[in-house]
């Protein structure tokens, strides 16, 4: 004779972690089976979501990362001037970059930025570029700049902290303005302002850094 495969009532199955018990079995299962069941259940889809989530913010990166590799490319001028298109001002981009506005200045007139600072102009382009495209931001510049959790913090700042996989996130609506900042500038409860400062350059103009950071061309 053909032994049932009903679930036992006093213990789970091994396959009763991976499947459900249909309708009809609930009703002859004792609440402390059931409650076991649904634990195994709840733990395998969390642990399943915390391995997808791992993997979509590696290929967030890959994807950011293979952009960059083709704005790196071009002059850091021209990226410049991209970004200025894109609705960028020169103070923003600085701050971004970490840089001082008077290096911004001789990179518009032809000058030579170094790889760091190119590639993080390049990085930027790329961002706007998934942004748009993935995300369907029309405008990101201005995006950025939306103040959030109520803070003063905005996204140019996570960016100025070099977190843009996670603006990305962000913007897939898989992580909200608090953990966005908790990620990017973990002590921003107690620090409830911009991380911008301006301060006076080499040629006794004003200018914008990080707080803390020396700004080099």
């Amino acid at each position: 004779m053909t032994e049932s495969t009903t679930p036992s009532i006093d213990e789970p199955t091994s396959a009763t972690s991976v499947n459900p018990p249909h309708i009809d079995e609930l009703t002859r299962l004792s609440p402390d089976v059931l409650a076991d069941t649904a634990g195994f259940l709840r733990q395998d889809v969390g642990v399943l979501t915390q391995d997808v989530a791992q993997v979509h913010g590696d290929l967030l990166q890959i994807q950011l990362e293979s952009r960059t590799e083709e704005a790196v490319k071009r002059a850091a001028v021209d990226l410049l001037y991209e970004l200025a298109d894109l609705g960028f001002s020169w103070t923003t981009i600085a701050g971004i970059v970490g840089v001082s506005i008077p290096s911004i200045r001789k990179w518009r007139q032809g000058e030579t930025a170094t790889g760091e600072n190119r590639r993080k102009l390049a990085r930027l382009v790329a961002l706007v570029g998934v942004l748009e495209s993935d995300h369907l931001i029309s405008d990101v510049a201005s995006w950025l700049d939306i103040p959030l959790a109520g803070t003063n913090f905005t996204g140019i700042d996570v960016l100025a902290n070099g977190r843009l996989s996670d603006v990305v996130e962000f913007a897939a609506e898989h992580i909200g303005s608090t953990e966005l900042l908790d990620r990017s500038l973990p002590t921003w409860r107690d620090e409830p302002q911009s991380q911008f400062e301006v301060f006076q350059a080499g040629d006794g103009g004003p200018a914008i850094r990080l707080v803390g950071e020396d700004a080099t061309g």
